[in-house]
C-alpha cells in the first residue's frame, strides 16, 4: 500500500459542508437583521426596499442555479443545496445601500451567479468572489441605479475621501461628530451599505463564526491588524492619533469584508501561512485604493485582486508545511512588516488639514430640481457624452436685495460638472469646477455632503438648501436640473418654419467686416397687437443679431448684440443654449420657440430668416 502526503485543502464531509454554510446563513442574517433596523429608522419604504432587494436577489440566484441545473442534468433540489447560492445572493444585498434599485440588484445576481461562479464550474470551482463580481458590476454599470424616492446622506468615508484622508486636528474632530464620534461608527447608526455599517454585531457573528470553525481568524484579524496598524501609525503622525486608525477600520465596509468576503474558503489560499500573507495584501491594497484610486471604500477591489494571487501564494507555499514552518514564518513576518511600512509610506503622499466644513445635510429650504430657476440662467458649456459642464449665476450675480455689491467680494459663474445616466435619467456624479459666490457661506456647498444628496436625483427629487447659502444651494440645482435636461436650456413652446413671412418684423440686414450678418428687428414690445406692451412700463427697442452663414447656406453662429424686449420673459432668448439651436438649419428647417416668449423667440426667427435670405441674394 501506497500512502501520500497532500497539505491542505482537504474536501469536508458533504454534513460538514452543510453545517458550515447553514451558520454562515445564520450569521449573515443576523447582520441583516440590523440592516432591516437602519432601514427602519430611516422610514418604511427603506424598510420595504430593504425586504425586496434581498428577496429579490434571493429569488434570482436560485433560478439562475435551477435553471443551470436543468441545462446540465442535474437533479435541481439536490444542486441547490448543495451550492449555496443563496449565500452569494444574501452577502451581495448587504454590500449594497438600501436605496438600491431591485432591477440592478436582480441583474448584478445573475451576472455574479452566472459568470462568477456557474461559468467556472459550480460552487468550489470559482476564482473570484462572486458577491465581490455582483457589487463590482454594480459599481460598473448601475452607478444611477438609485431609487429617486429613497435618498440617503453620504457615507463617511465617501465624506473622507472628499477630504483627502488628511483631515487633522479640529476638522477631523468635527468630521467624527458629524457621524457619531466613534462610538457610533462602531455601533453602525449611519449611511452605507445594507449590512456592513455595524462593525459590533459583525465582530460579534465573526466570533462566532471562528468558535464554530466556520472561518480562519488569522484572515480578518491579519486583515484588520494591517490597516489598523499602518493607518495608527499615520495618524500618529499628522496628530489625529488613535481616533484616525479606529475610523479606518470602522467604516467602508472593512469589517464586513474582514469576516464574510475575504474567509472564503474557495478564492483565499489553502494554508495558513498563505492566508495570513493573502490577508496582509489585502489590507494594504485596501488602503492604497482609498488614498490613490477614485472608489473611497477601497474593500471590494482589493479582494478581487486578492483573489487573482491566490493561486502565486498557494505556489509559494505550497509543500510539507512542517519542514517549510520557519521559512514560512520568516516570509510571513517579513510580508506584514513591509505592507504595513508601505501603508505608513502612502501617508507622506497626503497633505494634512483641519480645513473641514460640518454642514450636516439636510438643513434649511427644501426645493425640488424640477422648479423654475431660469433666473440663474445656467448654460451649457461642454459636454462630453453624458458629463455637463454648467456655468450659472450664484448669490453674487443674482442677489436682489443689495446685499452682494456691498460685500466686498468679486463675484463670477459657478461652473459646475454634472454626470447623468441616461437610462434612469439621474445623477450619477457631480463636482464644482469653478466657485464664484461667497466664501465663508456659498463655499458650504462645496462639501460633499451637500453634494452627494444630488447623487441618485431626478428631475422630481426634492433637494435641501445650505443654511445661510440659499442662493448658492439653488444655483447647483439650477446646474443638476440642466444637465437632466440634456442641456437644453430652455422651454419649448411650438414651432415656427424659418421660411415662412416674417416681414412684420421690419427685419433690416447689414454685413459685417467679418463677412457676418448684424440684423435689426422688432420683437414684441414694438409689435404686440393686443397692446400688453404699451402699459408694462419697460422701454423697447430694436432686438440686435449678429448672426454668421456658412458656404452651403446654413445657420453658423447666432449672437444677441443689443436686447430690447421685456425682461423676465422675452430675455429668455438670450440664452446660449438657444441661439445654438439654430446652427446649422436653412430656410427649411422649423426652429423652436420659447414657452412664454413667443414673440420675442419669432423675432429671433426673422433675423435668422432675413441673414439666410441675405446671404442667398
Amino acid at each position: 500500500m501506497e500512502l501520500k502526503f497532500k497539505a491542505a485543502p482537504h474536501y469536508r464531509q458533504k454534513l460538514s459542508t452543510q453545517r458550515i454554510m447553514w451558520d454562515l446563513t445564520l450569521g449573515l442574517l443576523v447582520v441583516y437583521a440590523f440592516g432591516l433596523y437602519n432601514a427602519f429608522t430611516l422610514g418604511q419604504a427603506y424598510l420595504t426596499n430593504a425586504i425586496v432587494l434581498m428577496v429579490t436577489a434571493i429569488l434570482v440566484a436560485l433560478v439562475t442555479e435551477a435553471v443551470w441545473a436543468l441545462c446540465t442534468k442535474k437533479p435541481v433540489v439536490n444542486y441547490l443545496l448543495t451550492s449555496f447560492g443563496w449565500i452569494t445572493a444574501i452577502i451581495l444585498t448587504l454590500m449594497v445601500p438600501v436605496n438600491t434599485e431591485p432591477y440592478a440588484l436582480g441583474v448584478a445576481t445573475f451576472l455574479c451567479i452566472f459568470f462568477g461562479k456557474l461559468v467556472f464550474g459550480g460552487f468550489g470551482q470559482n476564482i473570484f468572489n462572486p458577491a465581490a463580481v455582483g457589487r463590482a458590476i454594480i459599481f460598473a454599470s448601475f452607478a444611477g441605479s438609485i431609487s429617486s424616492d429613497l435618498v440617503t446622506t453620504a457615507t463617511p468615508t465617501t465624506t473622507m475621501n472628499s477630504a483627502g484622508w488628511a483631515l487633522i486636528g479640529e476638522g477631523f474632530d468635527t468630521f467624527l461628530s458629524d457621524f457619531g464620534g466613534i462610538a457610533n461608527l462602531f455601533i453602525g447608526n449611519y449611511s452605507g451599505a445594507l449590512g456592513e455599517t455595524s462593525a459590533l454585531v459583525i465582530l460579534l457573528v465573526g466570533v462566532y463564526l471562528v468558535v464554530r470553525e466556520v472561518i480562519d481568524w488569522r484572515i480578518p484579524v491579519t486583515y484588520v491588524g494591517v490597516i489598523f496598524v499602518g493607518t495608527l501609525l499615520i495618524g500618529l503622525y499628522t496628530g489625529a492619533g488613535v481616533s484616525y486608525a479606529l475610523f479606518s477600520i470602522l467604516t467602508g465596509g472593512v469589517m464586513f469584508g474582514a469576516v464574510f468576503m475575504l474567509t472564503d474558503p474557495v478564492t483565499s489560499p489553502n494554508t495558513r501561512a498563505g492566508k495570513i500573507v493573502f490577508a496582509a495584501i489585502a489590507g494594504f491594497l485596501t488602503v492604497l485604493i482609498r488614498f490613490c484610486a477614485n472608489y473611497p471604500e477601497g474593500v471590494l477591489f482589493s479582494i478581487l485582486l486578492v483573489n487573482i494571487l491566490t493561486p502565486v501564494i498557494d505556489k509559494v507555499f505550497d509543500g510539507k508545511q512542517v519542514l517549510r514552518e520557519k521559512k514560512n514564518i520568516t516570509v510571513v513576518t517579513s510580508t506584514v512588516v513591509v505592507v504595513t511600512a508601505l501603508i505608513f509610506a502612502l501617508g507622506f503622499t497626503l497633505t494634512p488639514t483641519e480645513s473641514y466644513r460640518s454642514i450636516n445635510v439636510p438643513t434649511g429650504e427644501t426645493i425640488n430640481l424640477s422648479d423654475d430657476y431660469g433666473d440663474y440662467r445656467a448654460q451649457l458649456v461642454s459636454q462630453d457624452g453624458d458629463t455637463y459642464v454648467i456655468d450659472v449665476r450664484g448669490f453674487g450675480l443674482l442677489d436682489p436685495d443689495g446685499i452682494a455689491s456691498g460685500s466686498g467680494h468679486t463675484y463670477e459663474r459657478n461652473v459646475i460638472t454634472v454626470t447623468v445616466d441616461p437610462n434612469t435619467q439621474t445623477v450619477t456624479d457631480i463636482e464644482f469646477t469653478t466657485f464664484g459666490d461667497t466664501v465663508g457661506f456659498g463655499d458650504e456647498c462645496l462639501d460633499d455632503i451637500f453634494l452627494n444628496q444630488f447623487i441618485g436625483s431626478g428631475l422630481e427629487s426634492d433637494v435641501n438648501c445650505v443654511t445661510g447659502a440659499t442662493y448658492t444651494s439653488k444655483s447647483v440645482a439650477a446646474a443638476v436640473k440642466l444637465a437632466l435636461n440634456g442641456g437644453v436650456t430652455y422651454a419649448k413652446g411650438g414651432e415656427a418654419a424659418i421660411g415662412d413671412d416674417y416681414s412684420d418684423y421690419r427685419a433690416e440686414v447689414t454685413q459685417n467686416e467679418d463677412g457676418s450678418y448684424h440684423v435689426t428687428v422688432r420683437g414684441f414690445g414694438l409689435l404686440d397687437p393686443d397692446g400688453i406692451a404699451s402699459g408694462s412700463g419697460h422701454t423697447y427697442a430694436r432686438n440686435e443679431f449678429d448672426i454668421v452663414v456658412n458656404e452651403d447656406g446654413s445657420v453658423g453662429s447666432v449672437k444677441f448684440s443689443t436686447f430690447g424686449d421685456t425682461e423676465g420673459f422675452g430675455d429668455k432668448c438670450e440664452d446660449q443654449g438657444y441661439l445654438d439651436h439654430f446652427v446649422g438649419k436653412t430656410l427649411d428647417d422649423n426652429a423652436d420657440l420659447i414657452s412664454t416668449a413667443t414673440w420675442t423667440s419669432n423675432s429671433v426667427v426673422a433675423a435668422v430668416n432675413a441673414a439666410l435670405n441675405a446671404a442667398n441674394q
